[in-house]
Formats: C-alpha cells, sequence, structure tokens
C-alpha cells in the first residue's frame, strides 16, 4: 500500500509562517501575533498543519476549554484565558484550506485528527463558530455530523466583516 498523498504535521517554530499565512489567505478573519506564538506553547492548544503532495495547504488550531465560557465575541474568545478552567469542550478556533485544495479530504482529515485528540483529553464535544454567511461551512460541517445551535449576534464585529454574526455549531464525539 502506497503512502497517501495527504499528510500531518505538527507545528514548529519553523513553520509558524505557514500556518500565519494559511490562515492570511483562506480565512476573513485575522489574529494577532501572540495567537500564533501561543500555538507553539501552550498544552491546551492543539495545532497540525496538513500537506498535499509535500505542500502545506491546510490547518487547524483547536483549544481544550470550558463550553460554559463562550465568550460573545471573536476578540473575546481569542484572548480569554478564563477558557483554560475545568475544560469539557474543544473549541476550533481556525480551520482553513487552501481554495485550490479543497474538496480533496484535506479538511476531513484535518477535522478527524481534532477528534482524535478531543477523545484522547476524554472530552466529547468540539465546538467551532461559523459565520452565517459561510454556507459551504456550515453545509460541509452539518454534513460531518455537527448540529447548528444558537445564532451569536456581531461575534465577528470587532474583525470588520460585513455579516459579523456566527452559528455555534457542535459536534458530540
Amino acid at each position: 500500500m502506497g503512502r497517501s498523498i495527504i499528510a500531518l504535521d505538527d507545528l514548529t517554530v519553523n513553520n509558524l509562517g505557514v500556518f500565519e499565512k494559511i490562515n492570511e489567505v483562506s480565512l476573513p478573519t485575522t489574529y494577532p501575533q501572540s495567537w500564533y506564538t501561543a500555538s507553539l506553547s501552550s498544552s491546551d492548544v492543539i495545532v497540525q498543519l496538513a500537506f498535499y503532495s509535500e505542500l502545506p495547504v491546510g490547518a487547524i488550531r483547536a483549544r481544550s476549554f470550558n463550553n460554559n465560557q463562550i465568550r460573545s465575541s471573536f476578540a473575546e474568545a481569542v484572548n480569554s484565558t478564563v477558557l483554560q478552567k475545568t475544560p469539557n469542550c474543544v473549541y476550533i478556533e481556525s480551520f482553513a484550506v487552501l481554495e485550490k485544495y479543497r474538496n480533496l479530504g484535506i479538511g476531513s482529515k484535518l477535522l478527524s485528527w481534532v477528534i482524535e485528540e478531543t477523545k484522547n483529553r476524554y472530552i466529547h464535544e468540539i465546538v467551532v463558530h461559523v459565520q452565517v454567511t459561510n454556507e459551504k461551512a456550515i453545509n460541509w460541517y452539518l454534513k460531518k455530523g455537527f448540529e447548528k445551535q444558537d445564532l451569536v449576534k456581531d461575534y465577528y464585529k470587532e474583525q470588520g466583516l460585513e455579516s459579523p454574526d456566527a452559528y455555534i455549531l457542535t459536534l458530540s464525539v
């Protein structure tokens, strides 16, 4: 059996810039440099890069937290230190696959990896916010078994997005 054309690998100091660039060109949101730096040092943060034929094409970052602490805005969620108290959920903070490499199974492989990491931490729920206008992403998550929950008004307000509202989607694992 041959080697898979899709491979996952850990984030390192040497590929941190690749992670930043994938997010920058794929997502409508931006993250501060401190968020990227914390990706290397926090034990609650789980990050993986996806490679297609050895080219970096996707990335996911999630962290364990207590879902009673879901914040009402993107900025509060990214900067909160309260999220580290008694984790009972894994929150997907960023999930990106370069547009030309979508629909090749890369996102599915990254999500499967997060599901396994969630189980390894004895946590049984994954949560993600998705911008209300991102119907492709919402439908993709629903096909993967996520359930649409609450609408969070102005979640992405500080990001300056035209449609700042987001849905919370959850998956029981």
